[in-house]
């Protein structure tokens, strides 16, 4: 299974300077293309695929995250692929490895085109809607689980959330990319001929200044300004961008405490087609919360087309996560 590292040039090599500087343009592009490019990796071998994802807050070589779904009998679903269901109803196990050097704790949520679902735990009396569950460092977990499906359902999607309970206060841009990225797993389901209403959301504005991240708020129009708190009831700006050469469709859905709230216009879920090297920009307002509360947006492209072949299409984006404070 392969992992990508990353390689850091030291300051007391001694070399003619010639060669230092075709060496470090050199090692420059290779390390753009894995900084880019790296944050999942899939097994290339032939066996089913298990995602892997590196953890930038800790850079030693081994500390990585690996997860997939797997059968009741054990065998690896490949990310993207169809999942079988019977009697509407869905069972399975996700497997986590979580090769780091610290304990983390994390929160499964469970999503039929893109709603949030309840889902039952193996050996947990309850339903629920989120699963917390801590791990020790360098320590691997099957979870069993099972939900219903609706009738018209066409994906199914299992989201790994890190750290759900830490909030981030400091503007430290480092830890929020490490929190605000979410682990996805996309399974195609049911082929349903039913198709519910998903018409999309007509954008505040459509820009092309080469700001393209995929999903980003901020408080500004003209530029990316990252928000790490704010008090309810704010106005700001909901960013999804596309820096592809070809148009992307997202599915955008909201989290507050890792239940599933409204985007905008009592909308839960928001539909939007972004064309190459375009953002599309909606205003919204951060809800009300009784106690100090995190706050996430997440897209998902390509909905309803997930494939095994189709790499995007398996992906999730997230926002950086915001806290969100009373105002009283």
């Amino acid at each position: 299974m392969p992992i990508a590292y990353l390689f850091y040039l030291g300051e007391e090599l001694i070399m003619r300077k010639y060669y230092k500087t075709v060496l470090i343009i050199i090692l420059g592009l290779i390390g753009t293309y894995f900084l880019f490019n790296s944050n999942v990796y899939l097994s290339s071998n032939k066996e089913p695929k298990t995602l892997i994802t590196s953890d930038s807050e800790n850079r030693e070589v081994g500390n990585t995250v690996a997860y997939g779904m797997k059968n009741l009998e054990g065998d690896h679903i490949d990310n993207g692929s169809d999942l079988s269901s019977k009697n509407n109803k869905v069972s399975g196990v996700v497997s986590i490895d979580h090769n780091m050097d610290e304990d983390r704790k994390y929160a499964l949520l469970i999503f039929d085109n893109y709603k949030q679902k309840t889902f039952i735990v193996e050996n947990k009396e309850q339903v629920v809607n989120k699963h917390f569950f801590e791990m020790k460092s360098n320590s691997s977990i099957n979870i069993k689980v099972s939900t219903s499906i609706d009738s018209n359902s066409r994906e199914l999607t299992f989201l790994l959330v890190k750290k759900p309970e830490y909030n981030l206060r400091e503007k430290d841009l480092n830890r929020a990319a490490v929190l605000g990225e979410v682990l996805s797993m996309r399974f195609s389901i049911n082929d349903s001929d039913i198709m519910e209403e998903n018409s999309e959301v007509r954008p505040d504005a459509i820009i092309r200044d080469g700001l393209y991240e995929n999903l980003f708020v901020t408080n500004s129009k003209k530029k990316l300004q990252s928000i790490i708190t704010e008090k309810e009831g704010k106005k700001l700006i909901l960013s999804a961008g596309n820096d592809s050469n070809a148009e992307i469709r997202y599915a955008i859905i909201a989290l507050k405490d890792w239940e599933q709230d409204t985007v905008i216009d009592n909308k839960i879920v928001l539909y939007t087609t972004v064309a190459p090297e375009t953002r599309h920009l909606f205003h919204f307002n951060l809800p009300n919360v009784k106690t100090e509360s995190n706050f996430q947006f997440i897209a998902f492209p390509f909905p309803y087309d997930v494939s095994d072949n189709n790499y995007e299409s398996q992906q999730a984006f997230g926002s950086f996560r915001i806290v969100i404070k009373n105002d009283e």
